[in-house]
């Protein structure tokens, strides 16, 4: 088994309610995003993928993301942007993106800071 692994920081912001207000101010994070791909073969170049395709990809999908308002974002209308549910949508989003035949696994761990982490996993 073969694992791969990126990490990027990046920060964005979030309201945990339908409406801004005294209860529920905007917060701002700077998170870290790991994303992890496994597989059980490499490709014919020796690699699970290409890390340079692989952080190109995963720059394109945090700048529909980073330094903006979550609550603001297709992603989540009508959804609180938990860390769980922000750990799926970039899980799925790059799940999307990739072309690896190989993979068997991918995970999205994303840090909302330094103890607290949600994980979203994708079995292939």
């Amino acid at each position: 088994m073969f694992t791969l692994a990126l990490r990027k920081k990046f920060i964005a912001h979030h309201h945990a309610a339908p409406e801004i207000d005294a209860d529920h101010p905007i917060r701002s994070h700077l998170y870290l995003l790991e994303v992890m791909l496994e597989t059980e073969d490499l490709d014919s170049e020796g690699y699970v993928l290409d890390l340079e395709e692989l952080e190109a990809e995963v720059d394109d999908i945090l700048a529909q993301y980073a330094h903006k308002n979550l609550n603001d974002t297709e992603a989540f209308r009508g959804r609180v942007p938990t860390l769980e549910a922000f750990a799926q949508v970039l899980g799925d989003a790059i799940n999307e993106s990739l072309y690896a035949p190989n993979l068997t696994a991918l995970s999205v761990r994303l840090w909302r800071d330094e103890k607290a982490w949600a994980l979203y996993d994708i079995e292939k």
